[in-house]
């Protein structure tokens, strides 16, 4: 009689297991973005006019949740992998240019070397043939 509980559960996830077989059902950093879309959306449509504020909140989570349920599998993760490099992009543009490198080859064996931008001229040896030279960076 005590077990009731734990059946009806069971049977309920074999439902779920079910229904989401070959759908995406990830909760990636678009999904997490849209739900805080939706929970700032959701704090803040009282001062909003016109239910815009609610009708944001509504999209967000039907966004999330047809990106859950999709069965483009492919396409919802490509578009992740594109949101990701575009936070990337965003974050780096306010960061401003420390944390990227200049690239470049060495002059005698031509081997790809970095380093550090906005580090004006450096004295550089290549790690291959030991070539030093010096670089404006």
């Amino acid at each position: 009689m005590g077990n009731g509980w734990m059946q009806r559960l069971m049977k309920f996830y074999q439902k779920y297991a079910y229904l989401m077989r070959g759908r995406y059902g990830r909760l990636d950093q678009i999904n997490k973005a849209l739900l805080i879309v939706w929970a700032v959306m959701l704090i803040f449509d009282r001062w909003i006019p016109f239910y815009i504020g609610n009708i944001l909140s509504f999209i967000a989570l039907a966004l999330v949740l047809y990106r859950f349920c999709s069965k483009k599998i492919y396409p919802r993760s490509n578009e992740n992998q594109a949101f990701v490099q575009w936070i990337a992009r965003v974050k780096d543009f306010f960061k401003g240019k420390k944390g990227t490198y200049s690239y470049f080859k060495c002059p005698e064996c031509k081997q790809k070397m970095r380093a550090p931008k906005g580090r004006g001229k450096i004295k550089i040896t290549c790690k291959n043939c030991h070539a030093q030279f010096i670089k404006k960076v």
